[in-house]
């Protein structure tokens, strides 16, 4: 319990940092050049100061000089660099640790699972299709099977996601694919992009690593379907979605 909260608290300030970072343009600056830091490091120790005098008498005020150039910082563009690097390696695996909603876990359970259709062998169905699985899910067999195909999660409530994470299965993996979501099995709506076009999402290259994709905009929703658009030979699916 202690590592998820731990998790979820490097998440909320890795987000924030990515709002800070990614979604602006300005430079990174520091407020001493590096070079004069390292003159400063170098410099010997220093000495007690001596007694203080008596102080002298004040002289007249002299004339205010002209103002001097605007000052500037030193920008070192390369910890702008690295931290986008930092950032892009780290919010996947946080948002992961701690968004799942439930598929991998088994708080989704099986009956919450189905498909359009499923193959012949009982440990190929519906519900074998979950992130990280032993098995997954295979439509049909691989000669009958065709786009359109769809796998559908049933998160019991309306639910607020974010995205989804594919993977692969055996020797073959899922493509691209569209998202449908909605209340009730009767009025499902696709995923579709500002200009009103259905969004094609793009899966996966290999049959183990994770994708993940993040929806244009949070959905509240309680069933969420997969539709196969492209596949690598066969179909194989493996997914959980995302709630933050």
């Amino acid at each position: 319990m202690t590592s998820l909260i731990a998790a979820f608290l490097a998440l909320v300030f890795a987000v924030n940092l990515a709002k800070l970072v990614l979604s602006q343009n300005e430079q990174i600056c520091l407020p001493v050049p590096r070079d004069a830091l390292g003159s400063l490091q170098s410099r010997g120790p220093q000495g007690l100061s001596g007694k203080r005098g008596i102080p002298g008498s004040q002289g007249p005020q002299g004339t205010k000089g002209n103002p001097g150039p605007p000052g500037q910082c030193q920008c070192d563009q390369r910890e702008l660099v690295e931290m986008r690097e930092v950032l892009t390696r780290l919010l996947p695996s946080l948002r992961e640790e701690v968004c799942l909603a439930g598929v991998k876990s088994g708080k989704v359970r099986d009956d919450e699972m189905t498909a359009s259709s499923i193959h012949t062998q009982s440990n190929y169905a519906a519900h074998e299709g979950r992130l990280d699985g032993e098995r997954f899910w295979p439509p049909h067999s691989s000669k009958q099977q065709t786009p359109g195909e769809w796998l559908q999660v049933d998160l019991r409530t309306p639910t607020t996601v974010t995205g989804v994470v594919t993977q692969g299965g055996g020797a073959w993996w899922v493509t691209s694919f569209k998202i449908l979501f909605g209340n009730s099995t009767n009025h499902l709506q696709v995923i579709q992009d500002v200009d009103g076009n259905d969004m094609i999402f793009q899966g996966n290259t290999d049959r183990t690593t994770h994708v993940q994709n993040l929806f244009p905009n949070p959905i509240k929703a309680r069933l969420f379907r997969l539709i196969i658009v492209t596949f690598n030979v066969g179909i194989s699916l493996r997914l959980d979605y995302l709630t933050c």
